[in-house]
């Protein structure tokens, strides 16, 4: 009788189904808060005074967690896309701290649709192998 080995490496790898359990989780969690940045950033831009200014903040600040969340993705999958999503976030963190918030949706717009691929790709994988 002989028993097969798991493979060391690719998706079929324990290692492999791991990273994708995490690039569905972390696409998840990303996903969310980048539309909760959406929504608050077109609030935030209808505001004025005092209560615009704290908008801002609080929205500077989620887009921060946001983009934490989307490095540490990276660096548990080890897949370089999710630096790519840091660089939307961030760009919208530029329009976010030039006063125009109303200016992050294009930048967000394709962070969400990159994320959105990862975690499609990441449940595929998982369905695959009757883990989701």
């Amino acid at each position: 009788m002989v028993l097969e080995t798991p493979p060391k490496h690719g998706a079929d790898s324990p290692d492999g189904i791991k990273r994708a359990v995490s690039a569905y989780a972390q696409s998840e969690k990303v996903k969310s808060g980048l539309i909760w940045i959406c929504q608050i950033a077109e609030q935030v831009a209808a505001m004025e005074g005092a209560g615009r200014q704290q908008g801002v903040f609080l929205l500077e600040t989620l887009a921060r967690l946001v983009a934490g969340e989307s490095e540490l993705a990276g660096r548990v999958t080890g897949d370089g896309r999710w630096h790519e999503i840091g660089e939307k976030i961030n760009m919208a963190l530029v329009m976010i701290r030039s006063g125009v918030p109303q200016e992050t949706g294009f930048h967000l717009t394709q962070a969400i649709s990159r994320v959105t691929r990862i975690g499609g790709q990441a449940a595929s994988t998982l369905r695959d192998k009757d883990l989701f």
